[in-house]
């Protein structure tokens, strides 16, 4: 019998583009143009600097890109970069089911490896979406236990998934794979300290993975053995963090069934846990027209499990210190979203913690830990707002937006990939950028992708 490493390593090195459904390849399109426009808004993010400065000290090899300048390192240090703009402002899109963002890794990776090897584009973006598949089957198979154990199921993820995207560029042979995997299983990893004191390191996590799987293909190349049964065996990875095998059934299905489509965009910078509390906020706005002054209390009832991430420790997510800590506060966004009447990019600001209706609104948000509000593989919200004249207000939103019961507004998506790159960009550049994935797999290679994200302004 084959182990869960042979099959991901046979689908990721045999699946052929034109095997895969044509409205899977069109929409993973979408997918590409705004993991760019999430990526470049970041250039300026302080962690990103972080990362290039500690990057551009190494002796490297110049062979691919940091995003947004001409600047060339070694593969393993430019998907450390490049996935780190992606994830830096957890804006990029996820699968809510798995609790995953595919493509930070997954893209970063492709593009990277693949500029280093003078890919084509139609082989970039091959590899692009048998990553995408492998790297949401991890979530899935997990069940949200990674996330239980307080691992982050990305950091978990996306050494396998880029293991997969760099193998399959790389042509390795099946062994040589199955053992890149097994050496992930060790380098797999994701703490989510980060939540009790909103430090950075998340904003690391899927690109760590990626550099992480880079290493581990050489390495196996080299000759380095991995356990062959790095996610069954009884020491693999969903014994020691999931405390069982089930949901490694998730694997069977690859090559057939496409969960690529489930992705989703994120239409705020914040946690997706928050989603659908902040659209209930919205909603309470606009059609009662309700204002910050009339509330008395707002209870948000949320599962225990995302309870534990975006209301625990509650002085902490009420006085948040950090922009960290803004994305995983539901008092916050709620807060923001009612004052502001958005939550976009710039109300992730420490100014606005010290606005004394914001300040005000966060001390009156009650959240509390209540599974009865769950609908599994969704990230529901349910929203009592009660006045100080006695009137209360209940809104329940059963699936966040971008679902098929509650679908993204797609001149939406495309509006948010326009505004995350005005800031650095012309509109001829924006328009060319978006030119260029819509139509990736026609590229001779990734020169001309990486070119058009150099000329930047205002950096």
């Amino acid at each position: 019998m084959k182990t869960i490493s042979e099959k991901i390593a046979e689908f990721a090195l045999h699946q052929q583009i034109s095997e895969i459904p044509h409205h899977v390849i069109g929409y993973g399109k979408l997918l590409l143009m705004d993991t760019f426009g999430v990526a470049m808004a970041n250039l300026e993010l302080e962690h990103a600097q972080a990362i290039r400065n500690v990057i551009m000290e190494q002796e490297s090899r110049a062979v691919s890109t940091l995003w947004g300048s001409r600047d060339k390192v070694q593969a393993s240090e430019a998907v450390l970069y490049n996935a780190g703009l992606i994830h830096g402002s957890d804006y990029d899109d996820t699968h809510v089911a798995g609790i995953v963002h595919p493509s930070a890794a997954v893209v970063s990776t492709a593009v990277a490896v693949g500029e280093a090897l003078g890919a084509s584009g139609e082989d970039v973006y091959q590899a692009i979406l048998i990553g995408w598949e492998i790297i949401i089957r991890m979530g899935l198979g997990a069940q949200g236990k990674f996330h239980d154990a307080g691992f982050h199921g990305t950091a978990i993820a996306a050494p396998f998934a880029a293991a997969c995207v760099a193998g399959r560029l790389m042509a390795l042979p099946t062994d040589v794979l199955v053992n890149a995997l097994g050496i992930c299983g060790s380098q797999a990893a994701g703490l989510q300290e980060f939540l009790r004191d909103g430090s950075w390191v998340k904003k690391l996590h899927p690109g760590w993975g990626a550099h992480s799987a880079i290493y581990a293909v050489n390495l196996a190349k080299a000759g380095m053995t991995g356990p062959k049964r790095v996610m069954e065996g009884e020491f693999g990875i969903w014994n020691t963090h999931c405390q069982t095998t089930k949901g490694l059934e998730e694997f069977e299905d690859l090559g057939r069934v496409w969960h690529t489509l489930e992705i989703t965009f994120k239409l705020y910078p914040v946690c997706h846990m928050t989603h659908s509390f902040i659209d209930c906020i919205l909603k309470a706005r606009a059609q009662e027209n309700m204002q910050p002054e009339e509330i008395e209390r707002i209870e948000c009832r949320i599962e225990k499990r995302c309870y534990e991430i975006v209301c625990e420790p509650e002085e902490a997510k009420k006085n948040p210190k950090t922009d960290y800590m803004m994305r995983f506060s539901l008092p916050y966004v709620m807060a923001v979203a009612m004052v502001q009447g958005r939550v976009s990019p710039w109300e992730i600001d420490m100014r606005l913690t010290r606005d004394r209706r914001i300040q005000e609104l966060m001390s009156k948000v009650a959240c509390i830990a209540d599974d009865s509000k769950r609908n599994p593989g969704y990230f529901p919200g349910w929203v009592k707002i009660i006045r100080k004249d006695g009137r209360e207000s209940v809104f329940d939103q059963r699936w966040e937006t971008g679902t098929p019961q509650n679908p993204a507004d797609m001149d939406a998506v495309m509006t948010k990939f326009t505004n995350n790159l005005a800031r650095f960009y012309r509109r001829e550049q924006i328009e060319r950028i978006s030119d260029l994935l819509q139509n990736i797999e026609c590229l001779e290679n990734m020169e001309s992708l990486v070119d058009s994200l150099a000329d930047t302004r205002h950096i």
